[in-house]
């Protein structure tokens, strides 16, 4: 019998060919026929079935080691440390945690799958997962009905979608390991060998504006929510002690808990005796389809281009930032001026050395930074701007609703015609369409969602560029901590700052207040360090190698040796590279990706980012604004089309700001040479009049456009 077996397994292996990472890139989402028959014989229904009662059972003993962990500690995560912080930036919901619980299920239920049919066989596991993927709980499931009824109680398609099929070490979930068969560095060790470079900048230093930080910010806030796990009662997870040492195995998470481990002798950390970094798991999402196989991740924003997280994500959460009058959205005035209300001081750090206020807005994360906060209240200012002048030009018959409905969808084309302005500074201008020639999944609903390689790593890189001061105030007192914005002289400082501050260059140096400050306590001056949060979430999400998204994003051209990569990285980066990871099929997407060269276009202006992300980032963007056409009607997209023309960020500023003069790019400095300044009265303004009378005189035309707003949003 044991001789037959292992005949049938040569035979298998011979006439199949299995993924080896060494030599090959991640397929795309493609098994051999011969593979694919014979894993269908393992996936019967009673097979099936057995893996989900396995799932279900180590549920249940995951949930009575929890009562253990909660025991042991404090129930709330304290609101003055790093954690906390990190809670509010993927701050879940009620039914995140519920799909993710579910989702958590089957993929326990996968593990076991695999390792009880697949491993069996010598099956590679990377295959078995993406064979899984296909494979619908069974509708004779209870699981199969809770999923059913979780997918169609939700708004919006919140999983994302992925450009290359997952990369765990076991197929579902575990941390990919090095092509070596030993684990990856550690992330802040990747980190850190960065962060201690010293040099200058080279790439083009003080010629952006902090603008161009602040836009990146507040478009992946619009695009991108990842929030986190918690436990089956809801409680709060944390990984580290509050000094940024291991917790006793007892009192830590086994399935959501993945800290980042820090060297004894690490350049930073070592003098604070840290030895710990905080991260929790992300939440997982069960996609439309309710199917076994890889983990995949939650997106608690909407795919569009919608300003969510002004309006907020929901209808539910778009109705509470409304005043339902007047078609305005609720803010506080001072000196005639709006400003974002204020919200529930569970959104902020609490920081005894510091004064804060909390604001509140669409979105949780929008006390972040002030850079963020400031262009929160700068929409909200347009909205109820175009609210008010809407009142004026339209007939006395138009209801609060309709009022709205078009206030938004002026607010949030004009955003939208600034992020294709973003677009072009970041990716270059005379830049073509992606080079992903096609979407790897072809399921419609998959096409609507947001990339997770654009999600956790491409938008990432403006971190890279973040200043370590807003105007003289350190960043590092200001991270969920936002002062007072009616302080008409901080307000001004603000604005200034993003119109006159130099950002960062685009490199692998990070200034300290994210390098190792972020979100930390101003007493202690340690904090956490966002790109090595950054590696871990990647290999967290079971994104593939950075060689596997060149070679997607520069026709197939496959990185398979070190000195292919000195055209593309500058020197130093990449000796870094070479000393920390084992082989270059080891390197992390975001590493590589910030570590490119800027992108040298055709013609025009050329890439802030490199050639990957420039690929990963237009597609994203350019999928979003396309999807968004005709959502208003073809009649009045032409309208409001015209009506923009020539509006753009600087006329934006103009309307939103105290400013008299702004320069014509705000994402460069000014120049007089070729980004003049210029009074606000050159730069052409915004004329309601024939939108209102189109939609007016067109027969139901505003239900037909609330419909389709609606509907998009959704």
């Amino acid at each position: 019998m044991l001789g037959f077996r292992v005949a049938i397994l040569v035979s298998l292996l011979s006439s199949f060919h299995a993924l080896e990472l060494t030599d090959r890139g991640v397929d795309r989402y493609e098994l051999e026929p011969r593979l694919t028959e014979h894993l269908n014989r393992f996936a019967s229904a009673s097979n099936v079935e057995e893996s989900l009662n396995y799932g279900q059972m180590v549920v249940e003993k995951s949930i009575r080691a929890e009562g253990a962990i909660v025991g042991g500690r404090d129930r709330k995560i304290n609101r003055g440390g790093v954690a906390y912080a990190q809670l509010i930036d993927g701050y879940p919901t009620p039914d995140t945690e519920r799909q993710d619980r579910l989702a958590g299920t089957v993929l326990r239920a996968s593990s076991y799958f695999v390792n009880r049919y697949c491993a069996s066989w010598a099956i590679p596991s990377y295959e078995c997962g993406l064979f899984l993927s296909g494979i619908a709980l069974p509708e004779s499931s209870p699981l199969y009905a809770r999923c059913r009824s979780l997918i169609e109680a939700k708004e919006h398609n919140d999983q994302y979608r992925r450009l290359l099929p997952a990369v765990y070490d076991d197929g579902i979930y575990s941390f990919r390991r090095s092509v070596t068969g030993q684990e990856l560095p550690s992330a802040r060790v990747v980190s850190s060998k960065f962060h201690s470079r010293t040099g200058a900048d080279d790439n083009d230093p003080g010629r952006h504006t902090a603008a161009l930080v602040q836009w990146s910010q507040f478009i992946e806030h619009d695009l991108a929510k990842t929030t986190v796990q918690t436990m089956h009662d809801g409680a709060d997870i944390e990984c580290c002690t509050m000094e940024h040492g291991p917790l006793l195995p007892r009192y830590r998470h086994p399935a959501a808990c993945a800290p980042i481990p820090v060297p004894v002798d690490d350049p930073f950390y070592r003098e604070h005796r840290a030895t710990c970094l905080n991260y929790v798991r992300s939440a997982r999402s069960l996609g439309d389809s309710c199917q076994l196989g890889p983990a995949n991740q939650l997106n608690a924003a909407t795919a569009h281009l919608d300003l969510s997280q002004l309006y907020g994500s929901t209808v539910n959460e778009s109705m509470v930032q409304r005043t339902h009058q007047g078609g305005r959205l609720r803010s506080q005035q001072y000196d005639s001026l709006d400003y974002l209300p204020d919200g529930s001081a569970s959104l902020c750090v609490t920081d005894e050395q510091l004064e804060t206020i909390c604001y509140s807005s669409g979105d949780s994360r929008v006390n972040v930074n002030p850079y963020v906060t400031l262009l929160h209240t700068l929409f909200l200012r347009s909205h109820n701007r175009l609210a008010k002048h809407l009142a004026l030009v339209a007939p006395q018959h138009w209801t609060d609703e309709q009022l709205f409905t078009v206030a938004r969808l002026v607010n949030t084309r004009v955003y939208r015609k600034i992020v294709r302005e973003w677009l072009t500074t970041i990716t270059g201008s005379g830049g073509t369409r992606s080079t992903l020639d096609q979407d790897p999944q072809p399921d419609q609903t998959a096409q609507q969602r947001v990339s997770n390689e654009f999600a956790t790593a491409a938008i990432r890189f403006y971190h890279t560029m973040m200043p370590g001061t807003v105007g003289n105030v350190p960043l590092q007192t200001l991270f969920y901590r936002p002062k007072d914005l009616r302080k008409r002289d901080y307000f001004r400082q603000l604005i200034d700052s993003v119109l006159h501050q130099s950002a960062m260059a685009l490199d692998t140096a990070y200034v300290d207040e994210v390098a190792h400050l972020l979100f930390g306590s101003v007493s202690r001056q340690i904090g956490l360090d966002v790109l090595a949060l950054d590696i871990q979430r990647g290999r967290d999400h079971g994104l593939a190698r950075y060689v596997d998204y060149y070679a997607l994003c520069n026709g197939g051209d496959r990185i398979d040796d070190w000195n292919q990569l000195e055209s593309v990285m500058r020197p130093d980066d990449l000796a870094i590279l070479r000393s920390t990871y084992a082989r270059v099929e080891d390197v992390d997407l975001i590493v590589g990706g910030v570590a490119e060269r800027p992108k040298a276009t055709a013609a025009g202006v050329g890439a802030i980012v490199g050639p990957t992300f420039s690929c990963l980032i237009r597609e994203q963007i350019e999928r979003s604004l396309t999807e968004e056409k005709g959502q208003a009607g073809a009649e009045i997209d032409v309208l409001v089309d015209g009506m923009l023309k020539d509006y753009g960020a600087a006329r934006f500023m103009c309307d939103t700001a105290p400013v008299d003069r702004v320069q014509r790019d705000i994402f460069r400095l000014p120049s007089p040479v070729d980004n003049p300044s210029l009074d606000c009265s050159q730069l052409p303004s915004l004329d309601l009049t024939r939108l209102v009378q189109a939609l007016d005189v067109a027969a139901g035309g505003w239900p037909q456009l609330r419909r389709r707003m609606d509907h998009a949003s959704a």
